[in-house]
């Protein structure tokens, strides 16, 4: 087995040196078997003790997980160590594992699990994980400063140990929200593109009240559809834990958002310069979220019979700004920034809240801005900020 660390003694002047190594080493671990391995290396190391083991913890024992060099000359070990270094419950090791405290024990040849020269050693509970255990051939009881030694590394180790065990429980929880969010997505996609389909082919057919029932159908199908699709980006956002972002062309975004909204929403008209020249900004495939969400938020809330948006782009060097603006009723001051608060929403909205708060979490995370302030007339304009991106972005 290969090792990082000396194997002369270490002086007692080094052994914190050697100890705080080790914890570097823990930081970067990935998994307990690697968790074990540094840290019978450590062992060994700073207390000058050979023999030293890690054992897993399991429903009929404690079973040895990763061996020192040295106690390996003693004991042929196969891949699993664990296989022939084995405690039993009951045994006189599994109540130092039980006992949930660093405890130095004098081990004879009854008490010990393989034929090598153990006669000291310290054990280190390590919760519902295991137990680390450094012994040695020296025929005295390890010394108080070797015990704290080796509780100290006990304590990293568990820390160590519950920091993996907390990032895979967050790994299988998002690949569990992935999973939900594409069967979710794909299938409810598809029968609200047929419940909308039916409908239009059953509005020719219709007149009076029937006929507004049909649309109240379209109507509610879009919006599901519209929520759906919010939802399944608000599911990327809570998977993302590190953000990347990278040059967008903003022109190609906002023309896609723009088409689908007026198609979706064929009594609003929506304004949008000519060209967007090239600008670029720093962003990721989310950016069509933010657009879509202050565009249809623009739409929905209008109480005008043709519901009318500006959207204007303005360069500004380092940053652009995009405003979307609306001839609808507007929003009181003192509700201006909670509409992007979670679960806020205007006055007159029965939606979710969750729009324009997934807006403000995706420009903040670009690095952005996003404000609200009134139109004139009337209404209400949305201003996004976002950086613009440079040749070595």
């Amino acid at each position: 087995m290969d090792s990082d660390f000396p194997s002369c003694p270490v002086a007692p002047d080094d052994q914190i040196g050697e100890l705080y190594v080790a914890t570097r080493r823990l930081m970067t671990a990935e998994d307990q078997s690697e968790v074990a391995t540094t840290a019978v290396e450590t062992a060994t190391a700073i207390l000058d003790f050979p023999f030293s083991v890690f054992w897993e913890a399991t429903d009929s024992g404690l079973k040895a997980e990763a061996i020192s060099d040295p106690l390996r000359e003693h004991v042929e070990v196969p891949d699993d160590p664990g296989q022939v270094l084995r405690h039993e419950r009951g045994s006189w090791l599994w109540d130092h594992y039980e006992s949930d405290e660093t405890q130095r024990v004098l081990v004879d040849e009854e008490k010990a699990a393989s034929d090598a020269p153990l006669h000291g050693g310290i054990t280190v509970p390590l919760a519902e994980y295991g137990l680390l255990t450094a012994g040695t051939d020296e025929r005295s009881e390890p010394t108080e400063r070797e015990t704290q030694l080796a509780d100290i590394l006990g304590k990293n180790v568990l820390s160590t140990l519950e920091r993996i065990e907390r990032e895979q429980e967050l790994k299988r929880q998002r690949d569990n929200l992935d999973l939900l969010n594409q069967i979710v997505r794909h299938d409810l996609t598809n029968h609200l593109q047929t419940i909308s389909g039916r409908a239009e082919l059953l509005r020719d057919q219709c007149s009076g009240d029937a006929l507004e029932h049909v649309d109240g159908i379209r109507e509610s199908s879009q919006a599901a559809a519209e929520l759906l699709e919010t939802a399944g980006d608000l599911a990327t956002v809570m998977r993302q834990t590190d953000w990347e972002t990278e040059p967008v062309a903003l022109g190609p975004v906002l023309s896609s958002v723009t088409e689908d909204i007026t198609a979706t929403y064929s009594d609003a008209q929506v304004t949008v310069p000519d060209e967007y020249s090239s600008i670029r900004i720093q962003a990721d495939e989310l950016l069509s979220s933010v657009f879509r969400n202050v565009l249809t938020n623009a739409v929905q809330h209008n109480d005008s019979a043709t519901p009318s948006v500006v959207v204007d782009v303005i360069d500004d060097g380092d940053v652009v700004h995009v405003t979307v603006a609306d001839d609808g009723p507007g929003i009181p001051d003192e509700q201006k920034q909670a509409v992007f608060e979670r679960g806020e929403k205007r006055p007159d909205s029965d939606g979710t809240g969750v729009g324009l708060y997934l807006v403000r979490t995706l420009v903040d995370a670009y690095g952005g801005d996003v404000w609200v302030e009134d139109n004139e007339p009337t209404g209400t304009v949305v201003g996004v900020t976002l950086l613009t991106a440079t040749d070595g972005s």
